[in-house]
Parts: C-alpha cells; sequence; structure tokens
C-alpha cells in the first residue's frame, strides 16, 4: 500500500459516500466481491484499468476527473508522489491518520503551529496575497488543519531554528500573539517544540524544511512543501534519511524546557518592542 493507492481508495470512497453507497452495495453494482471492494478503498489492491474503469462508470465519474483517477490507477506502483501545492487533499489526509508527526522548519513557524493573524501576514508578504475572501478561505483552511493537535494519541515534535522566531512576519503585535501560541501549545503532553540555536551553526536538516507522518495504517510519509509542488516521499532509504536528521536535531537542538525559556525571552522582548512603538505613534 503506497500514497497513490491510498489517494485512489480514498476518492473512490468518497464517491461512494456521496450516494450512500456502501460495500456491500457498490459490490453488488460491480457484481464483484466485497472483500474486492473494500481492499481497493482501503488502498490494498491495484485494480486493474477494465475494472477501474468499470468502478468509475458506475460511479458516474466522469470527463477530467475520470482522466485524472484512471491515470492514477496506471501510477500506483510507483513510489512517492508529486502534486501542486494547492491542493492539500493528501497532506491533510496523512495528517488525520498519524499517530506521530515531525517537522523541521527554517523560516517560517509551521502551518500546524500558525496563529490565523501570522498566517495570514505571511502570505501577504509573500506576495501570494489572492482575493480578500479566498485569503479567509485559505486561513480558515490552514487553522482548521490545528484540530489533530489536540487529538487523543497523537505525538507532535517540532523543531525550529531560531531564525523562524526572529523573522518579523507582520507586525510586533502578530509576532507577540505567535510567540506566545507557541508556549501555550508546547505546554501540551502531546506536542514538543524544540528550538535549533543560530550558535549550531551547520546542522543536519540545513538542506531544508520537511515533515514526517507516521501511521499505524500506512507506512510512514515525508512532504517536502515548495512554492508550486508537494513532493511525498516514502522509499525506506528516503525515510531512514529524514529519520537520521531528526536523531542529529534531537542531540542538536535545545531541550524542551531550554526551548520554552528562549521563546518566552523573546517574545518578551518583542512586547517590549511592541510598547515602544505604542508609545511613540498613540
Amino acid at each position: 500500500m503506497n500514497i497513490r493507492s491510498r489517494q485512489l481508495g480514498e476518492r473512490l470512497l468518497q464517491r461512494m459516500t456521496e450516494k450512500h453507497w456502501g460495500v456491500r452495495e457498490m459490490s453488488r453494482r460491480l457484481e464483484m466481491s466485497a472483500q474486492w471492494v473494500s481492499s481497493v478503498t482501503r488502498g490494498l489492491h491495484r485494480p486493474d484499468p477494465v475494472h477501474l474503469a468499470r468502478f468509475l462508470t458506475v460511479l458516474g465519474v466522469r470527463g477530467a476527473e475520470y482522466r485524472e483517477l484512471m491515470a492514477l490507477g496506471d501510477e500506483m506502483r510507483k513510489p512517492g508522489l508529486l502534486e501542486r501545492s494547492d491542493d492539500i487533499r493528501t497532506l491533510i489526509s496523512h495528517e488525520e491518520h498519524a499517530t506521530a508527526i515531525s517537522v523541521f522548519q527554517a523560516n517560517v513557524v509551521p502551518g500546524l503551529l500558525q496563529t490565523g493573524d501570522y498566517a495570514r501576514s505571511l502570505a501577504i508578504e509573500m506576495g501570494n496575497q489572492p482575493e480578500p475572501d479566498r485569503l479567509d478561505v485559505q486561513v480558515f483552511a490552514r487553522l482548521s488543519r490545528q484540530a489533530i493537535l489536540t487529538r487523543p494519541g497523537v505525538r507532535f515534535r517540532f523543531f525550529l531554528h531560531e531564525f523562524v522566531l526572529r523573522l518579523p512576519v507582520g507586525r510586533s503585535r502578530v509576532m507577540s500573539g505567535q510567540l506566545r501560541q507557541l508556549i501555550r501549545l508546547s505546554a501540551q503532553e502531546n506536542v514538543v517544540i524544540r528550538i535549533v540555536p543560530a550558535s549550531l551553526g551547520g546542522h543536519p536538516a540545513s538542506a531544508g524544511h520537511f515533515q514526517l507522518m507516521e501511521s499505524d495504517s500506512y507506512q510512514p510519509v515525508v512532504c517536502i512543501e515548495s512554492e508550486t509542488t508537494s513532493i511525498y516521499l516514502e522509499e525506506p532509504r528516503e525515510i531512514e534519511a529524514y529519520r537520521r536528521v531528526l536523531g542529529g536535531l534531537e542531540n542538536g537542538a535545545l531541550d524542551e524546557a531550554n526551548s520554552r525559556e528562549f521563546v518566552a525571552e523573546l517574545s518578551s522582548e518583542v512586547q517590549d518592542d511592541a510598547g515602544s512603538v505604542a508609545q511613540k505613534h498613540p
């Protein structure tokens, strides 16, 4: 079972749900066993092109979506996945099924930790500001993903380079709120936030940011997001490489207590700066 097989299975199951069809009803309509339908929708079996075409036809899938899912079926044996960054269905699906998520960020606060003000300011300053309504939707979608932070049984590790905290996204008020959010979240039992100090110099994750997602229901997956695409890696040698990076970060980053203290001190500095600005411009 790989990313493509899970993705195809979820899309088929979504269409079945829209029609209020369960596995047995789909089995009856396809004249295939319920076990076969279940294995396909769970991403455990790769249907041949003829059976996949029949599956899609019975579901009423047409046009571009039909071609997209047929192509996905053809590529199911290939490991990994490359998709557009604005299509976050794969990322959301993996986050929702994860039991452990490890993240490294070198420049900005990870999406799972961002405040709404920070997310909005970042989009504007990056020059990615869409229409106001679309920006609201994007910010809401990002904040909605954060619901997994309170899900029982899911563990999170965030490694943030010191530069992430010192990059002044938005005004002082925005950064102050974001730093307070990091302190608050770091108090959760299932959330670990550790700072990679600039004094460390070169470090194991110098190649850039990534997110490792692990689950009881699928093999580990690494997601690397860029401006236009998201890359999903799942081959064992790739996963092992990122595990080594995380091991190096464990050794080089400040521990949890010192990281929390570091963020708190910086938060006080930002609040002082905000107060000074307010006094100058009442």
